[in-house]
């Protein structure tokens, strides 16, 4: 009976040990990130770690909108619209390094880093501005559409897209003489644009789809159109773009219908619906490129998604009105 006993523990042991190693290796194979997230309404940034808790709130500014990685790698910049600036956040020291006064309305950005220029979209002027970062002057002013919002460069520096919501353009600028070559008519409210390799994606926000062009030609290749079951057409309001170059797919941010679209960026076919909170809005990968984090405007949350399974990890609280996210190692 004892023999039998001693056996019974052993084995019990034996399997709690196996977990445990099979858990470490496991755990080696996660990929830690840190994550910010602007918030518009609380005029916040928040720091969230890859099980999605928040490690740090920091006040900002008023109306925290667009973001991108800065010149270094601390250094993030964020578009501060009601308080007509630019700023930038230090993440590691979690508090503002400097800024540019005054951006009218500035309301998403773009960074070039080889040369150092900053590119803001003023919604409330109509124009799209230049400055040097390093020592925060304006370069150019470039004149656009009605309520600009999407910007986007090259990585040559040569081509500046910039989307006009209620003009329903896209358009072109040579971004060393900053003159326009072109306006490409798009559809009903283009919002974001988004590079992938030879294409110009824009989503038009009240077209229902995200349209294709060709950067060279700026011809219309193709189209998605997104139709989730249950949901109106109008309610089709598809905003942030992202692309995985592991998995050669597309994340479309589809607004007030509240999911998240998954596209084949070649073939040009949505495999995937998924349901998140109520507005889906910004997009974030995490660097390993197995988890998409969804902004969720208004229900003041994030939802993570695991892109092996397609399914959501979890939702968590955000603050006041997500708008943009970046995620860094």
């Amino acid at each position: 009976m004892k023999a039998n006993y001693n056996k019974a523990v052993f084995y019990r042991l034996f399997i709690m040990h196996v977990i445990l190693v099979l858990a470490l290796i496991g755990g080696t194979k996660v990929s830690a990130f840190e994550a910010l997230l602007t918030n518009e309404r609380s005029g916040d940034v928040i720091h969230i770690d890859r099980s999605g808790s928040t490690t740090h709130v920091v006040p900002i500014c008023n109306r925290p909108r667009g973001m991108v990685s800065g010149l270094i790698d601390s250094h993030v910049i964020i578009a501060c619209s009601d308080d007509h600036k630019v700023i930038v956040y230090d993440r590691a020291a979690r508090e503002i390094h400097s800024e540019i006064s005054p951006v009218q309305g500035a309301m998403n950005v773009a960074v070039h880093k080889a040369s150092g220029r900053l590119f803001v979209t003023n919604e409330g002027a109509a124009r799209a501005s230049v400055f040097d970062l390093s020592s925060s002057q304006l370069i150019a002013e470039l004149p656009t559409g009605l309520e600009p919002d999407g910007i986007a460069i090259t990585d040559d520096g040569k081509t500046l897209f910039v989307a006009s919501e209620n003009a329903g353009l896209v358009h072109v600028f040579d971004a060393t003489t900053y003159a326009q070559e072109e306006v490409i008519k798009t559809n009903l409210r283009p919002r974001r644009i988004a590079l992938f390799k030879s294409e110009l994606w824009v989503s038009s926000e009240m077209g229902s789809r995200v349209e294709i062009f060709d950067i060279e030609t700026r011809k219309k290749k193709d189209e998605v159109i997104f139709a989730p079951k249950g949901f109106r057409p109008e309610q089709m309001t598809p905003v942030d773009i992202l692309f995985n170059d592991s998995t050669n797919e597309a994340y479309v941010a589809l607004g007030s219908a509240n999911h998240v679209a998954i596209v084949d960026a070649t073939k040009r076919k949505i495999t995937k619906y998924i349901l998140v909170g109520r507005r889906a809005w910004g997009l974030g990968l995490s660097p390993d490129q197995k988890t998409l984090i969804v902004l969720n405007g208004l229900s003041d949350d994030f939802t993570l998604i695991d892109l092996k399974t397609k399914r959501p990890q979890l939702t968590k609280r955000a603050g006041l009105i997500p708008h943009s996210i970046k995620v860094f190692e």
